[in-house]
């Protein structure tokens, strides 16, 4: 099955021979690029001067933020609609949803002999359409059953709001976030509270592509306007920050909280690290039973535990065997960094 599939050694998971996702292949004329987190980001420059790459519309857009309007006219870069085909030399590729953040996508490729590969990218779970494989490559960031989770994140959502009003009542309350994450955060919040939403720049351009695909979320204040200035002087307002947009160690004044699901507890989604300091367990992706359910749905009779991504795919691999009773096993990648999403 690694003839059909594998995992390289830069991230890029390669499908059949002339695809690659989130990665850079010399030999593959296609890359997909699934979501736009910086662990699937590995060598886009590369494959923007060599390669097609092909991603949904709300990935697009996300990337001209990040990166730079002139992708918005490159010719090599494509947004396809969901669940239309792109062929290639006898190769059909196909993005579905995969509900980790806007615009992420599960990729399937149905090779010339009707054979069929597919990564699942980062994924949540329940989906309301699974890709079906043959051969799948699978996320393995909650891969161990450690790592299975005994409440919702529906009850995760009562317990931020319910965390964020009482805090506010003490003054500003911070949090931070993965892209995705942040912004389930601010739809969640938003029927919740009035209070000042402050971001970086960049953050509102991010948060502005997100509504346009119709998330229910007000405008965000650029933190460089006067409004912001004004109201950052007041007791009361939400400050947000992306990864790499500041600590929230050391706060002067107000709460902090931190949503990210890889320090939690299987039990309990809050944890308090102090009175003003909080990590709440909401997370984009599959938890260990979810990752299972995942599988099983696809169909796939050999799956191939991603082991650059997330930490636990010889665990993952183990418990497809022995639960799922289908073929499956590590990639030989060497392990990456791990994003803690």
């Amino acid at each position: 099955m690694q003839s059909l599939a594998n995992v390289s050694a830069n991230g890029g998971i390669a499908l059949g021979g002339k695809v690659v996702c989130d990665g850079f292949l010399s030999n593959a004329a296609v890359r997909v690029q699934t979501h736009i987190h910086a662990d699937h980001m590995t060598d886009f420059e590369s494959s923007k001067g060599f390669q097609t790459i092909l991603m949904s519309e709300p990935t697009k857009d996300l990337l001209v933020v990040e990166l730079n309007a002139e992708l918005a006219y490159r010719s090599n870069v494509i947004a396809i609609p969901t669940g239309q085909l792109y062929e290639i030399e006898g190769c059909r590729i196909e993005l579905l949803p995969s509900g980790h953040m806007l615009g992420s996508t599960q990729v399937s490729v149905t090779l010339p002999d009707g054979s069929r590969v597919a990564y699942s990218g980062d994924f949540n779970w329940p989906l309301n359409e699974v890709i079906r494989t043959d051969v799948l490559v699978v996320d393995s960031t909650y891969g161990s059953p450690d790592r299975a989770r005994r409440y919702s994140q529906s009850e995760v959502n009562d317990r931020l709001i319910e965390l964020v009003l009482r805090q506010l009542g003490q003054g500003a309350v911070h949090i931070k976030a993965h892209r995705g994450t942040l912004e389930r955060a601010l739809e969640v919040l938003d029927g919740a509270t009035q209070v000042p939403i402050i971001a970086t720049p960049k953050l509102c351009k991010e948060v502005d592509v997100y509504r346009k695909f119709g998330y229910q979320i007000r405008p965000l204040l650029d933190i460089s306007s006067e409004d912001a200035r004004h109201y950052l002087t007041e007791g009361q307002y939400l400050r947000l920050y992306g990864i790499g947009e500041g600590d929230l160690f050391g706060l002067e004044n107000g709460t902090a909280i931190n949503l990210s699901a890889f320090m939690a507890s299987s039990t309990d989604p809050v944890l308090e690290l102090s009175p003003r300091a909080f990590s709440v367990a909401m997370t984009c992706h599959a938890d260990f039973d979810g990752t299972l359910r995942y599988i099983e749905a696809t169909g796939a009779q050999h799956v191939i535990t991603d082991n650059y991504r997330g930490g636990h795919a010889v665990e993952l691999a183990i418990a497809v065997r022995s639960q799922l009773g289908i073929d499956a096993a590590p990639s030989q990648s060497r392990p990456g960094r791990y994003w803690g999403e």
